[in-house]
């Protein structure tokens, strides 16, 4: 993991006022959507957003859903994604209501999962979405940006196409190529359309929250018009634009400020920063994120037990599957924890602070206190 803000320090209380850490409490939280809460508590889901889903196996991939699932993390992923081939997904099914479907090998442990976070990703093409995911939809990600292949056009690959597109007499509608990609649904013209899209899309999931993927290219003219339309939150892909530390912090910063300018305060804001460290992601909420993508953190994690077990013969049957799944939430849980922890540390200190610097450059581009030093 790469860590980019480490000129950022974490403080501690001063020493003229006594205090305490807070009581010991379960490392593993679930992520929480509720922007009404208690404003004194810090709440931080940590979310996989834009995962590679047709490149892991099925099965595979519906295990490491559940497994992140329960480690409290939010998860995007369609059922046509990791469903098997009946349609079948432990992960969504988690959280719908019964089915009448009869037990088998594959779906009868699914009544001992409870409800697991799930975002729902609304892609303007609407490809492999279906009216089931909206049954189990904890977040309806609006994605208002244009997809790009790993080819750099924006399109999707055949590939990708595939795990959503295959029609019964298995050819690919598409016919086996790339298509392009869109920046709207094609019932809605412009951000001053959207209105009508949410109270669609919250009438098929009374439960869930409207959120909005943006890229950060034009935030200042986009910011308002989606605003206007009383989305619960942003998703900004600060992986497309952001490299250094201090980039990465201040678009966090002004981008809360900017909410906040425009009657947002109580619209959460996502980050999805690229590769980060632990401490990067509890510096992030601390400087105004609510939220933050761990892709990356999934992403080399799964290198390393994909490696593994392809080496060592075993990689596509069902025990290591649930093996490999157990694995990987193992190797996020420490990075969880440390986020966890930090945050919990900081809710001892005034929000003012909570963060320092001995760079005067990140002080001043912050306004962080400098340290009381001799």
């Amino acid at each position: 993991m790469q860590e980019r803000l480490q000129k950022i320090r974490f403080t501690t209380p001063p020493t003229q006022n006594f205090s305490t850490g807070l009581p010991a409490r379960s490392a593993r939280r679930t992520a929480s959507t509720d922007n009404k809460a208690d404003s004194n508590r810090i709440i931080a889901p940590l979310f996989v957003h834009s995962l590679p889903w047709h490149r892991i196996e099925r099965e595979q991939a519906n295990h490491i859903a559940v497994a992140l699932g329960e480690i409290g993390v939010l998860v995007s992923a369609l059922r046509s994604e990791i469903a098997n081939s009946d349609g079948y997904s432990a992960f969504h099914d988690a959280q719908s209501e019964p089915v009448n479907q009869p037990a088998t090998e594959t779906n009868q442990d699914v009544s001992s999962l409870p409800p697991l976070p799930l975002i729902v990703p609304y892609r303007p093409e609407r490809y492999g979405l279906s009216i089931k995911d909206f049954a189990s939809a904890s977040v309806i990600d609006v994605r208002l940006t244009m997809h790009r292949d790993e080819t750099g056009r924006f399109a999707y690959s055949a590939e990708q196409l595939a795990r959503w597109d295959l029609s019964d007499s298995g050819h690919l509608i598409s016919g086996g190529s790339w298509v392009p990609s869109s920046i709207f649904p094609p019932d809605v013209q412009g951000s001053g359309e959207l209105k009508s899209k949410f109270s669609q899309l919250r009438a098929l999931a009374p439960k869930a929250s409207i959120f909005v993927t943006l890229d950060p290219f034009h935030l200042r003219d986009d910011l308002p018009g989606v605003l206007a339309n009383k989305p619960d939150g942003l998703i900004i892909r600060l992986d497309t634009i952001t490299s250094e530390g201090i980039e990465l912090a201040t678009f966090v910063q002004k981008t809360r400020q900017m909410l906040d300018k425009y009657h947002g305060e109580e619209i959460s804001l996502w980050i999805k920063p690229g590769d980060i460290s632990p401490d990067d992601a509890a510096k992030l909420i601390a400087l105004g994120a609510s939220g933050i993508a761990i892709d990356s953190w999934l992403n080399q994690a799964w290198e390393t037990i994909a490696t593994a077990s392809m080496k060592s013969g075993s990689f596509s049957s069902r025990a290591t599957y649930a093996n490999n799944a157990g694995m990987l939430a193992d190797a996020m849980q420490d990075s969880i924890d440390r986020v966890f922890g930090l945050l919990d540390s900081l809710e001892k200190l005034p929000e003012d602070r909570r963060l320092t610097s001995l760079d005067e450059k990140w002080c001043d581009e912050l306004g962080l206190t400098s340290p009381s030093l001799p």
